[in-house]
């Protein structure tokens, strides 16, 4: 039993080591966020489409949340993405 738990806590930090960068969204403004600190978490939660980005495919970092933005980000990582969109 020890042997298969050590399996498993070895597989799944190494797995913890794999971005999931493959799956993001190219934003139309990448380029500004290429740069900053945040990349990879853009990266992690667009790929789990948690974030859309604006209207044309923006992500516009520098903008301002909105309360509602806001409320949607929080409600689709506590409860899921199909769970929080049939809320409504």
């Amino acid at each position: 039993m020890k042997k298969f738990l050590s399996l498993v806590l070895a597989l799944v930090m190494a797995m913890s080591l794999v971005t999931v960068s493959a799956g993001a969204k190219d934003f139309t403004d990448s380029d500004s966020i290429s740069g900053e600190d945040y990349a990879e978490a853009i990266d992690v939660m667009s790929a789990l489409q948690i974030i859309d980005g604006y209207e044309g495919g923006a992500f516009q970092p520098q903008g301002t949340l909105t309360r509602g933005a806001a409320a949607k980000i929080i409600a689709c990582m506590m409860l899921g993405k199909t769970t929080a969109e049939a809320l409504g």
